[in-house]
């Protein structure tokens, strides 16, 4: 039984890292796609780690985790279940740091695009003011227009903000940059005005996002405890007690483990879609020009 349960947590845990990074069998092509678009996720959080090595990161947390529950408590289903929450655990982790990242980057655009509409009107170049901005900028974007500073020294300055675009590829970005570019065609006189009014737009969705993420907070927090703390205090009576730790061992107890992690899937998912509010869509994507 315990060679069984190690065997079914080496599985579950091999399949559930090719599902988070995207790696199919078949076609090559389309895997080659989906790795790359992990590491592009892995290079959002600013963490430096490649895809190989979160995987196998991911796959010793799983196996440390089943191993640990698995002589802890003596059920193979619970080894399975820990296995499988182990593997997922960095992925989670690793997405709340991305999404953290990217909302603090977005919090400062307003005070960037203040900070460049008023070197705009001093008579500053667009080129120089966003370079200005790599090094008195809001702290979270200067990398951001470090990048920028970098190739274009030696692009076009339009191509480097192509690029920053598709590095940061969310829609606020993407009508910002779009401004931008207007403005090394047109002149900046045309764009400040935009400008301004970008800042002010992006003060009002940060301030409904903030809001909005403030009320489902409570609730998700409530269906993630709720999910997992009868399995917490499983372990603790399997651990304490010899009747419960020989029931769950066995196969009737297996299978009775086995149904309510299938619930508690089932209904965090059902709360995940129920709550979910889908991000702004990107309507303006990079173009090269």
């Amino acid at each position: 039984m315990n060679l069984l349960a190690a065997l079914s947590s080496a599985v579950l845990v091999y399949l559930t890292i090719g599902w988070r990074a995207g790696i199919r069998p078949k076609p090559r092509a389309r895997t080659a796609s989906a790795v790359g678009r992990h590491q592009a996720w892995l290079d959002r959080s600013g963490l430096s780690i490649t895809s190989s090595s979160f995987v196998a990161i991911s796959a010793l947390a799983g196996l440390f985790g089943s191993g640990a529950v698995g002589v802890v408590t003596g059920s193979p289903a619970l080894a399975v279940i820990a296995g499988v929450g182990s593997t997922v655990a960095p992925s989670r982790l690793l997405d709340t740091i991305v999404r953290r990242r990217d909302a603090e980057r977005r919090a400062c655009w307003p005070d960037a695009l203040r900070d460049l509409t008023t070197r705009l009107r001093s008579g500053t170049s667009v080129h120089a003011a966003l370079v200005d901005l790599a090094r008195v900028g809001p702290v979270p974007l200067r990398p951001v227009f470090e990048r920028y500073e970098l190739l274009g020294g030696g692009l076009d300055h339009r191509l480097a903000l192509e690029a920053i675009r598709t590095d940061l590829a969310d829609p606020l970005s993407d009508r910002i940059v779009e401004v931008l570019l207007v403005a090394f065609d047109q002149g900046t006189r045309v764009v400040i005005d935009v400008l301004d009014d970008l800042a002010e737009a992006a003060v009002d969705d940060l301030r409904l996002s903030a809001d909005i993420s403030a009320a489902r907070l409570e609730t998700e927090l409530e269906a993630r405890g709720a999910a997992v703390l009868p399995f917490v205090v499983l372990g603790l009576l399997c651990l304490g007690s010899e009747g419960y730790r020989a029931f769950y061992a066995s196969a009737a107890g297996s299978l009775v483990i086995i149904v309510g992690a299938a619930l508690a899937t089932l209904g965090l998912v059902s709360i995940g879609r129920l709550g979910r509010v889908d991000d702004e869509p990107r309507t303006i994507g990079p173009v090269v020009r």
